[in-house]
């Protein structure tokens, strides 16, 4: 009989695992309910790129589940993190209207490729690309002018490419990418039936061989991602036992906490294995058979979400 499953925190992937789209996964609502009754701490952890977190958290309230703001962690919100940290001011954001709403605190008003003002500040520099899964800003005009910004060329027309300041061979604009997932779970559309699609990794890859820079990725399954993701538990779990007088010192350790998806490479990849986090793969989602079989196979499996609380509240 296998051994049963002994941790004292979560990190918890959400399409795929929670839900598939805008439904849950079977028993996912009430088993996060269970999670909650037993005090076992966890965080919502997304590579979702298409929306805010803002938005996000209204999605997974309107399928029954209920999820705070300090409890999801995002990869978009590593992004915005990340250009808090290196200072920078005027990103490209090749994204949907909603991501770019991650940053909407932080940036000038033209650092949409979309923006109905960035016609005019064209001549002006921006200091970094920021690429996100969104269908429509994947187009070739957008991915050009990503491009032309990472390899220092001209993007305003009202610039000779002699003279742009958009070339400056003293300042190279930084790559960033939530991550670099190769394919993903899609819902049906009008013209194809639920299955794999591509993610944002080819475009990620396609940018980085063209240009020559190496894009910085933030997201799962990033070791900054889970170590950003542990600090954050840690640091509420000591505030829930001051709330409560209770005098426990003790952190959790990555040996304790478990990763959650339903991808092996992208959920379950380096960073968690580096960090000794608890490797569980579900059944679900983009999962296919013989995902597990992997040169890094999964600590555990199991068919859903919810099998696996069962597992862990027995």
């Amino acid at each position: 009989m296998p051994d049963p499953l002994k941790l004292k925190a979560l990190l918890i992937d959400l399409n795929g695992t929670l839900h598939l789209g805008h439904e849950p996964t079977k028993g996912a609502v009430h088993a996060i309910e269970r999670l909650r009754a037993s005090r076992i701490p966890f965080i919502f952890c997304s590579n979702s790129t298409k929306e805010s977190s803002a938005s996000l958290l209204g999605k997974l309230k309107e399928m029954g589940f209920k999820a705070e703001k300090d409890e999801l962690m995002t990869s978009l919100g590593a992004c915005r993190q990340l250009v808090e940290e290196k200072g920078l001011r005027r990103p490209l954001l090749v994204m949907s209207p909603s991501a770019q709403e991650e940053f909407s605190s932080l940036l000038s008003p033209a650092s949409s490729p979309s923006s109905s003002t960035s016609a005019s500040h064209d001549d002006e520099q921006y200091d970094s690309v920021i690429l996100g899964l969104h269908e429509p800003s994947l187009s070739y005009e957008s991915l050009n002018k990503a491009f032309r910004v990472l390899k220092g060329e001209p993007i305003s027309t009202s610039s000779s490419s002699s003279s742009s300041s958009q070339s400056d061979p003293h300042r190279q604009a930084a790559f960033i990418a939530p991550h670099a997932s190769m394919f993903q779970q899609s819902p049906a559309t009008s013209f194809l039936p639920a299955g794999l699609s591509l993610g944002i990794g080819p475009f990620v890859r396609a940018l980085e061989e063209a240009s020559g820079t190496q894009a910085e990725l933030v997201g799962k399954p990033t070791r900054r991602f889970f170590e950003l993701a542990l600090q954050r538990m840690n640091t509420a779990q000591g505030r829930t036992d001051r709330e409560e007088n209770e005098d426990n010192n003790d952190k959790i350790q990555p040996g304790d906490v478990g990763v959650v998806g339903d991808d092996v490479v992208n959920d379950l990849g380096e960073g968690a294995r580096e960090l000794g986090l608890k490797r569980i793969l579900v059944r679900t989602g983009k999962y296919r058979s013989g995902s597990e079989d992997n040169e890094h196979p999964p600590d555990k499996v199991y068919d859903t979400f919810s099998d696996m609380v069962d597992d862990l509240l027995q």
